[in-house]
């Protein structure tokens, strides 16, 4: 805790820069092969993100949709209860990790605090001679 309190390139750049990077999440969107029905039963991540004809996109939890009928029951992120008609889903996607963005983004993670602690280091040594 000593060198945050002391380190002014610590708490205003590398830890600004280190939460960005967590809140950013690496991935990307996959589009599933329709139908819709099927298309959900297939994935794996637990979110679909949904392209509407308006061209609206809506992301749901799989884990709470039902198909009945000719509509899509389910709740958005915000655990709102969300009802679609079928015939209006153009393109269901699924939130798919990205490993090699996720690999550099830790490797330059890592990289930044290693460069905030050699700074830190350097300035706490030459403060004390």
């Amino acid at each position: 805790m000593l060198y945050f309190r002391r380190s002014p390139l610590l708490r205003r750049v590398v830890l600004p820069l280190t939460l960005l990077a967590l809140l950013s999440a690496c991935h990307k969107w996959v589009p599933l092969e329709p139908p819709v029905a099927r298309a959900i039963a297939e994935t794996e991540s637990g979110t679909v993100r949904i392209t509407l004809a308006d061209s609206s996109r809506v992301v749901l939890k799989t884990g709470y949709m039902e198909i009945e009928g000719d509509s899509l029951y389910s709740v958005d992120m915000n655990t709102r209860p969300v009802t679609l008609p079928l015939g209006d889903v153009l393109v269901v996607e699924e939130k798919e990790a990205e490993g090699g963005k996720t690999a550099l983004l830790i490797g330059g993670i890592v990289l930044v605090v290693a460069a905030a602690v050699v700074a830190v280091v350097g300035s706490v040594v030459r403060s004390s001679d």
